[in-house]
């Protein structure tokens, strides 16, 4: 499940995601838009990001936005 699909089933918008968490908003839609890979952010990060969502850092890197490779 991508990032966009969690914050869908969340009812959450990328800003209140970037209010919470307090990742600046411009990372988090540029992962949203895959202009930022997320395995390439930051322990911190995704740390953040994974608290408000509800998820394991784990399940936020594993998911490849649907790209099965």
């Amino acid at each position: 499940m991508g990032i966009n699909e969690l914050l869908e089933r969340q009812k959450m918008s990328k800003y209140r995601l970037s209010k919470e968490s307090g990742v600046p908003y411009t990372t988090i839609n540029q992962i949203c838009n895959g202009k930022v890979r997320i395995e390439k952010c930051s322990a911190e990060t995704l740390y953040k990001m994974s608290k408000i969502l509800g998820v394991s850092i784990e399940d936020l890197v594993e998911d490849k936005g649907g790209d099965p490779k």
